[in-house]
Parts: structure tokens; C-alpha cells; sequence
């Protein structure tokens, strides 16, 4: 596990030190000793606040920063509460069952290199994968591209689809079942 410090300020964010964690992972004291340590090297006079995720150990570590230093901010990184929100979102129905399709058509789509070429072709070489800086809103971004491609997945009734192996397929006939079903 890699910890990024990194420092903001009026001209921008630095990169100040990555830390290799592995060993800190579930002990709030050695996080709070990060923490110190870094305070300490920038001076506990330049520091306002300090964004971490809101893992146990950095909540504690959190509370010991500010019982010896009232001034810091200790604030949860917005992105990582974003992400376990989609991560529960993700857990009910009906969500479950089309982010587990949608993970399900886009591997079988990416492990078949003809396959993925087609796609691209008829998608206009679009990917179906819309990156996030969190994982569960890349899945929610990646259904969306799903959602607006739709009408280019007419991949799956193409000549060239129907005309391929992929066709005859028990899994690619299922693909094409789902890729095309207006409730998918």
C-alpha cells in the first residue's frame, strides 16, 4: 500500500512523498506518526487541514492529530465517501444485477480481440469503459456509456456478428440476448 502525501496551496498540489504503508494498513499509530512526521517537516504552522479516506486507523489517527493539534483540519476525502456510496448503491436491486451484466458483457466483449474490434467499429471506436477517480462511479460512468451506445450495439445482430463463431457461442448467444434487451 503506497500513500501519497501531497501538499496544496494557492500555486497548485505538489507531490511531497509516497510512502510505502504495508506495514501501517491497520494501525492508527502508525498513522498518526505519518502524520506527525509530515507536520513536523512541513511546520505544524503551514498545515490547515489533513484529507484522508475514513478508514478506522485514520479516524483514530485523525482524533490523536487534532487532540495535539487544534489548529489542523482532519477531513474525509470526498472521493472515497463518493465511492463507498456507489459501492452500496450497487449492493440493491435492480442495480445489482445490471452492473454484474454490465461486468459480465464487457469481459466477455474485451477477452475476444475480434470481438472488441468489431465493437469499436460499430461504436465508433467509443470504449464502454468511462474512467473515474472512483472505482463504483467508473461503473456507474461505464453503464452510462453502455446506456448512450446502445443504439451502435446493433453489433449483435450484424452479418459479421451472426455470421461469426462468436454466434454460435452459448456465451455469445447470451451476450447478444442481454446487449439487446430493452430491459439491459
Amino acid at each position: 500500500m503506497i500513500i501519497n502525501i501531497l501538499v496544496n496551496s494557492p500555486k497548485g498540489s505538489l507531490l511531497l512523498e509516497s510512502v510505502d504503508a504495508s506495514n501501517y494498513s491497520t494501525d492508527s499509530t502508525k498513522m498518526y506518526s505519518l502524520f506527525k512526521s509530515t507536520i513536523g517537516s512541513i511546520g505544524e504552522e503551514n498545515v490547515v487541514q489533513v484529507v484522508t479516506d475514513n478508514a478506522s486507523e485514520n479516524v483514530k489517527a485523525g482524533d490523536l492529530m487534532f487532540a495535539e493539534y487544534q489548529h489542523i483540519y482532519w477531513t474525509l476525502y470526498a472521493v472515497h465517501c463518493i465511492n463507498l456510496i456507489f459501492g452500496d448503491i450497487f449492493k440493491e436491486r435492480p442495480f445489482s444485477s445490471v452492473i454484474n451484466r454490465a461486468i459480465r458483457e464487457h469481459s466477455y466483449i474485451v477477452q475476444r480481440h475480434l470481438l472488441l474490434n468489431m465493437m469499436k467499429r460499430f461504436t465508433e471506436q467509443r470504449s464502454m469503459v468511462k474512467l473515474a477517480k472512483a472505482r463504483f462511479a467508473t461503473a456507474f460512468l461505464t453503464l452510462h456509456r453502455m446506456y448512450e451506445q446502445k443504439s451502435n450495439l446493433k453489433l449483435f445482430v450484424s452479418d459479421e456478428y451472426t455470421n461469426n463463431a462468436y454466434e454460435r457461442e452459448a456465451r455469445g448467444r447470451e451476450s447478444a440476448d442481454i446487449m439487446l434487451s430493452t430491459s439491459f
